[in-house]
């Protein structure tokens, strides 16, 4: 697995790379990976294997019982990555901790570009649709029965 690097604010252990037993909880695995590559207790890590599918590490409903081995494949290499969630959203972002991941995986840069804008995307797309629940509803047949009723009475006024 390769680690850290940029953006983080500890000294991390750029390119490094740590070979780890799968038979372990998500959460032994995870805290173990904090640990090696120098990250924050409360950062929330995950993987990316080399083809950029997202592991989902990170969404575990019982990281400390579900075996990491699960989801991930033995001798595969992977990219440590940040998961950084926006708290005003259900939005969130990932930031590679290898250092010059574009230089070590070229297509693996716009892939995390392009998971963080799927999760804004859905996530307006869920603020779009609850605004649209919060408004009254009105049938179609009742607008289009009131819309004629004006349209009749405003064609056919009488003179007084």
């Amino acid at each position: 697995m390769s680690a850290p690097a940029a953006g983080s604010q500890r000294p991390t252990r750029a390119n490094c790379q740590v070979m780890v037993n799968l038979q372990c909880s998500v959460l032994i695995l995870t805290t173990h990976l904090k640990r090696k590559c120098q990250c924050r207790p409360e950062d929330c890590i995950d993987l990316l294997d080399e083809t950029g599918t997202l592991m989902n590490l990170s969404k575990v409903e019982n990281p400390a019982s579900e075996y990491s081995s699960k989801y991930l494949r033995e001798r595969e290499h992977y990219i440590l990555i940040r998961v950084i969630r926006d708290k005003n959203s259900e939005a969130t972002s990932y930031e590679s901790l290898l250092e010059d991941l574009e230089k070590h995986y070229p297509d693996l840069t716009d892939r995390l570009q392009q998971l963080s804008a799927k999760t804004q995307r859905r996530d307006q797309w869920r603020k779009g649709t609850s605004q649209r629940k919060a408004q009254p509803h009105i049938s179609t047949q009742l607008r289009n029965k009131t819309t004629s009723k004006k349209k009749r009475g405003s064609e056919f006024k009488t003179p007084k």
